[in-house]
């Protein structure tokens, strides 16, 4: 997962561009298998509100589920 290396941040994910980040969100999700804020936040570093951000977009692109509580949300697809 962590193979490529943002060439702006060199993988600080605060300092990587929205689609830089959104990209990695997805190569992420589609390693783990599961989608969660807590799961973004932790792994690339980002806040609440970006992991939530990034979250709505993945499940507006139909990549993945809607919210199911506390629970992880299912993935559709990561292409």
């Amino acid at each position: 997962m962590h193979k490529s290396i943002c060439s702006n941040c060199g993988h600080d994910e605060s300092k990587c561009s929205p689609e830089e980040t959104y990209r990695r969100a997805k190569e992420l999700i589609g390693f783990k298998g599961q989608a969660s804020a807590a799961l973004l936040q932790r792994d690339l570093k980002i806040s609440y509100a970006k992991s939530a951000e990034i979250l709505d977009k993945l499940e507006a692109d139909g990549l993945i589920g809607p919210a199911d509580g506390a629970n992880p949300r299912s993935i559709k697809t990561t292409s």
